[in-house]
């Protein structure tokens, strides 16, 4: 029997198209923006890489860990990096229309096993955006295993946050950092460093704060 081959199934394109289309729905259905968020946050962590990326920010400490602590840094870093994606989304998107999002071009590598999907975002301010999604295969479906806005790439950066945390501190010490509440000041001062950090401005009090610029590599 036949096999399709990798060029044969779903362009990784249409991944993105489904999670924006199923974003846009929850915006506009949803009866509170708390129901919005958490809604899209889960329709995320579906289309992310959050194990990949995990092991990429980690290296080379990651295959030291045991079973149980890579999956508290796996939920851990999950719900940082899902969140900085979202925070980008709400700081340079339109809020009162569904984002127009064109794409730009697909390119395939790896055997079929890795894509770079460039698309241009009209942003709120009415400029474009660029945004490219490094995609990686897995079984049927393509998930993000990177997000590079304007030529900044997310998980370089948190990677970069991360081996500087590590060096002055540990790994517990990482880990104490990105646990909810974490620090004197608590959830609620979290939240207002978060809104700081999306705005451009250093989070004092941010378990991974943004680091310089990492360009992203063509597949």
């Amino acid at each position: 029997m036949a096999h399709p081959s990798p060029a044969a199934s779903t362009p990784p394109h249409e991944q993105l198209d489904d999670f924006f289309r199923k974003a846009t729905t929850v915006l506009r259905e949803a009866s509170h923006a708390s129901q919005a968020q958490h809604e899209i946050r889960q329709l995320a962590r579906l289309l992310f890489d959050v194990p990949g990326a995990a092991r990429r920010v980690l290296k080379p400490e990651w295959s030291a860990l045991s079973v149980v602590e890579r999956e508290e840094f796996i939920r851990l870093f999950g719900d940082r990096l899902l969140w900085g994606y979202l925070s980008i989304i709400r700081g340079k998107l339109p809020r009162d229309r569904p984002p127009t999002i064109r794409l730009v071009g697909e390119e395939v590598g790896a055997g079929g096993r890795v894509a770079l999907v460039r698309t241009m975002v009209g942003a709120k301010d009415g400029t474009d955006v660029r945004f490219d999604y490094v995609m990686t295969r897995a079984g049927a479906n393509w998930l993000v295993h990177d997000v590079v806005v304007d030529g900044v790439s997310l998980v370089e950066n948190y990677r970069a946050q991360v081996a500087q945390v590590l060096r002055a501190s540990s790994y517990a010490g990482l880990v104490a950092r990105l646990r909810p509440g974490a620090d004197a000041g608590g959830p609620s001062s979290t939240r207002q460093a978060e809104s700081r950090s999306a705005a451009g401005r250093p989070a004092r009090d941010s378990p991974v704060q943004p680091a310089a610029p990492h360009k992203a590599e063509t597949p």
